[in-house]
């Protein structure tokens, strides 16, 4: 364990409880984490796609230099799509 020596001398424990570090771990793995994991970089259409979720594909259906964003919705509703500039993903897993 730890000790640090107070003024007059005398040797301190100072201990730190469990829940604290274990916050202190979760927060270094949370602030490493990159939100572009979530993105995928895909050849052809997904026929499935979460609600809410974005998938970007390179399939030539845009102009040079741009990819497809899809985003998915609910049940049966129309997709959400749009041709974007390749220099604004990060890099994103292929699939």
């Amino acid at each position: 364990m730890p000790a640090t020596v107070s003024r007059r001398g005398h040797a301190v424990l100072m201990t730190v409880p469990r829940p604290v570090i274990g916050l202190a771990v979760l927060l270094v793995a949370l602030s490493t984490a990159s939100p572009s994991l979530a993105q995928k970089l895909y050849s052809y259409e997904p026929s499935v796609i979460e609600p809410y979720a974005t998938v970007y594909v390179n399939d030539g259906s845009c102009s040079a230099g741009k990819v497809l964003r899809i985003q998915g919705t609910h049940r049966n509703l129309r997709r959400k799509k749009s041709c974007v500039p390749v220099t604004d993903l990060r890099s994103l897993p292929r699939h």
